[in-house]
């Protein structure tokens, strides 16, 4: 599933408190609404939101629940949920961040505050997304070198995890491994011209 990054998933049982989040976030993010667990699974599936704001007091399932059904699925797993609940308390977050969210905002909301986390979270979601289209541009580059000839790609793979142990074993931090390893077929990339 890919996610729609301006998309932001609404689910409260109270109209007065969608109404308050429409407001504080219409002008800048595209705004679906649910109200109880059943209609919050068909929006997901039918709209792909980056971020739900998930309220936790629902009237057929908990918010907890919820969110948990929503990663178990391998086409939502990606998405992010941020509880809103007016239950304060670091036992209540605590929760929150086992069920699988990635942040709690307390009742009543600050307009301020909202706008803030959103804008953080999606900006995660977009850069990860990025990130992820520059990963398989790459990836398409060493797989366009294979079928122009299957030494050479066999030979791109191979360089790729040959970087990857030596930086291991110079002692580079995974990230940087994982980085080469991923840089390292494009060392090749002009023979892809060469009949």
């Amino acid at each position: 599933m890919t996610l729609s990054p301006s998309t932001i998933l609404i689910v409260d049982d109270e109209p007065g408190n969608l109404a308050i989040m429409r407001e504080i976030l219409a002008d800048r993010y595209t705004l679906v609404f649910a109200r109880n667990g059943s209609e919050t699974l068909a929006a997901v599936a039918k709209h792909s939101p980056a971020l739900v704001l998930l309220d936790v007091g629902l009237p057929d399932i908990s918010g907890y629940e919820l969110c948990r059904q929503i990663k178990m699925r391998d086409t939502s797993q990606a998405i992010q949920v941020i509880f809103v609940s007016g239950n304060i308390g670091t036992a209540h977050e605590a929760a929150g961040f086992d069920a699988g969210g990635i942040d709690y905002l307390s009742k009543p909301v600050s307009p301020p505050i909202v706008r803030a986390r959103v804008n953080a979270h999606l900006s995660q979601v977009r850069a990860t997304a990025l990130e992820q289209s520059y990963r398989d541009a790459i990836l398409m580059l060493g797989h366009a070198g294979h079928y122009n000839d299957t030494d050479t790609g066999s030979h791109i793979w191979r360089m790729a995890a040959y970087a990857g142990a030596l930086a291991r074993g110079c002692g580079w931090n995974e990230e940087q491994c994982t980085r080469l390893e991923l840089a390292a077929p494009m060392h090749d990339t002009g023979k892809l011209g060469i009949p």
